[in-house]
């Protein structure tokens, strides 16, 4: 029965546009949640801080920032795990924003919030979005049994969004050696 019901639904492009608006939905609630659950003492959201602060300056390249950008949104393309370890990823960052915020006294949602106008944010927040959409796609695509076709059109999306996180690196890498220099 549910098989039956899955041959019915077509994969236009539009239903993909409307799967990945569902899952950057879902991204930037878990990323707020992350934020909003965070409880941390100023000392340690201090102490947290530093550390993340220490690993961003001492991995402060390009290729690092592709490279761990990349390594996450390959398992996202990835069945089933793809939107858990999704979600897992983007709940952390939603951790670590709060713990800078609170660093930095000020409210973690509003930190969260300015995050919304810096375009690295919305890069990495489609190309997110695009590799969990597609890793659900792609599961019920196999459950009809049309996963070689769909392999090809993940290919692609990965691709694409290798792409768009090489120029996310680019612009994230200047941004932090502007604000640092």
């Amino acid at each position: 029965m549910i098989i039956e019901k899955l041959q019915t639904i077509r994969f236009s492009m539009q239903t993909r546009i409307i799967v990945t608006a569902i899952f950057l939905i879902v991204a930037l609630t878990v990323t707020t949640v992350g934020v909003l659950i965070f409880k941390i003492d100023v000392s340690d959201a201090q102490e947290l801080s530093e550390e993340v602060q220490k690993d961003f300056d001492r991995f402060n390249d390009v290729r690092f920032i592709f490279g761990n950008n990349l390594l996450h949104t390959l398992i996202m393309f990835v069945p089933i795990i793809g939107p858990v370890w999704g979600s897992f990823v983007l709940f952390n960052t939603g951790n670590i924003i709060a713990a800078f915020a609170i660093a930095d006294g000020f409210p973690p949602i509003l930190y969260f919030l300015v995050y919304f106008l810096v375009p690295i944010f919305w890069l990495e927040f489609g190309v997110y979005s695009t590799a969990m959409a597609q890793s659900a796609i792609w599961l019920l695509q196999l459950l009809r049994r049309r996963g070689k076709k769909e392999a090809v059109r993940t290919c692609i999306l990965v691709t694409v969004c290798a792409s768009i996180l090489l120029l996310s690196a680019i612009i994230e890498w200047i941004m932090i050696n502007m604000s640092t220099g």
